[in-house]
């Protein structure tokens, strides 16, 4: 019984020092590991919050950008926008056929007065909208195009008996009526086209 005892204790404390070694080894591998995977984390998480850094500075020099952008164009609207009331109102007082001239003027130099006042304020007009249209819309584009056409027609309708007049020639029939009649078209073609240009310019203000 002792002998097998005794045979039996060598083989207990082999099986028992391996189990300890192969605990050991598997805490061993297992501390390892799961440091090598910390280290990954870790430094997937520091990827990460750079690549989030990353994104957010980018998404700031956007936005700063974007808002510059906007109060440009917010700045270049309100400009336009009050060109061209200055400019229609030249007009309109220019093309009057009903006109109050101050005491000491002739007509002719109260109407050349009125004429050069218009004649400056499209020529500042025409120079904001062509310098600043890379930063307004295809519909404001398109909506002033067709306002300066119109109103080009309607300013040589009475602009060619003036000059006829002035020139020494009597103008015909046909050059007076038109003249005299010129006002009547800023309601029926200009204004509607202002009246969109005007609020398309709200429509980008409000946004």
């Amino acid at each position: 019984m002792e002998i097998l005892i005794y045979s039996i204790i060598p083989t207990v404390i082999a099986s028992l020092l391996t189990l300890f070694l192969t605990e050991k080894v598997k805490g061993s591998v297992k501390n390892n590991f799961d440091k090598k995977i910390e280290e990954i984390k870790n430094k997937h998480n520091t990827e990460l919050a750079k690549f989030q850094s990353e994104l957010d500075s980018i998404s700031n020099q956007k936005s700063f950008k974007f808002t510059k952008l906007h109060e440009k164009r917010f700045d270049i609207l309100e400009i336009l926008y009050k060109s061209l009331n200055k400019k229609s109102k030249n007009l309109q007082l220019y093309i009057s056929p009903v006109k109050y001239k101050p005491d000491n003027k002739t007509f002719e130099e109260y109407e050349d007065g009125l004429y050069q006042d218009y004649r400056e304020s499209h020529y500042d007009f025409v120079s904001i909208f062509n310098d600043n249209k890379i930063f307004l819309n295809d519909t404001i584009i398109e909506l002033v195009d067709s306002y300066l056409k119109e109103e080009s027609e309607i300013f040589n309708a009475y602009y060619e008996n003036h000059f006829l007049i002035r020139a020494g020639d009597r103008p015909n029939t046909e050059i007076r009526m038109k003249a005299f009649t010129a006002y009547k078209k800023i309601p029926e073609k200009i204004s509607p086209i202002q009246k969109e240009i005007e609020d398309e310019f709200k429509e980008l203000l409000e946004r």
